[in-house]
């Protein structure tokens, strides 16, 4: 990325926590409140051995490419002291085209409890993009920025991305947050800014509320295309884990881009 991009960093203070959802509830109170909001919370949708395994195997990774504490438990994801290293790094492409190619990754976005709710919300067949993303958050990383998910995807509008951590996630881990009701402003101007994605807008202006909330292994939250979010800073001493997966109607128009695998074609040499 060239040094001339601008940072746009904002500081990302969430004020509330989400709404709390359950895989319990009526299909249509979720549709109603994924409308509403823009978003949905679902606690403990996923069986946490799940988000485990695939956390597990890319810490496997992560202390292969000597990107962990050797002296701590794998399980910690404790990072080297000293390494940060960002998406658009050589050596960070080094291990994520390998690691978004594997099938114990892969598998996670077609998990059997994703699937079910995206067939109740959308009362639809669902078309998973293949596009699967990881996120290794370096603690000091400059982490995802406010944007739109559309910027990227395009295709339908009724896209939705779910993000899940890989393991436990407090606060002071970072984790995803959302700027409440955004999804109802349309499309807004993204600039080239430094992070992972490439791209930001301002958000200051806008005189929305930031929301996120303490995570669990095996919580999830998904948000429409057009819902605003951002990774918030990682202030840990270890690797923060998760993944993005994206969901439509099948029926829908699909960008070709977002067919391809997640930066498609990076030097890794």
């Amino acid at each position: 990325m060239s040094s001339a991009t601008a940072p746009l960093v904002e500081s990302i203070v969430p004020v509330a926590g989400f709404t709390e959802s359950s895989p319990t509830e009526d299909d249509a109170v979720l549709r109603e409140r994924l409308r509403r909001d823009g978003y949905l919370f679902v606690r403990g949708l996923l069986a946490p051995g799940r988000p485990t395994r695939v956390r597990r195997g890319i810490l496997e990774l992560c202390r292969d490419h000597g990107w962990l504490d050797d002296a701590s438990p794998l399980a910690d994801g404790k990072a080297r002291a000293g390494l940060v290293l960002l998406e658009p790094d050589r050596a960070y492409h080094r291990l994520y085209q390998p690691l978004i190619r594997m099938p114990w990754f892969n598998a996670l976005s077609t998990a059997p409890e994703l699937m079910e709710l995206f067939l109740r919300l959308l009362e639809d067949e669902v078309f998973v993009h293949p596009r699967n993303i990881a996120r290794i958050i370096f603690p000091g990383a400059q982490t995802t920025q406010p944007h739109q998910d559309f910027h990227y995807i395009g295709g339908a509008d009724d896209t939705y991305t779910t993000w899940l951590p890989l393991g436990d996630c407090p606060r002071a881990l970072g984790g995803l947050a959302i700027l409440e009701g955004s999804h109802r402003l349309g499309g807004l101007k993204h600039i080239p800014a430094i992070g992972a994605g490439g791209h930001g807008l301002p958000t200051g202006g806008l005189g929305l509320r930031w929301l996120s909330s303490d995570y669990r292994c095996g919580d999830v939250v998904l948000f429409h295309s057009r819902t605003v979010h951002a990774g918030q800073d990682n202030r840990t001493d270890r690797l923060r884990l998760s993944c993005d997966f994206r969901y439509q109607r099948a029926s829908d128009p699909v960008d070709p881009s977002s067919l391809l695998p997640h930066y498609h074609g990076a030097d890794v040499d």
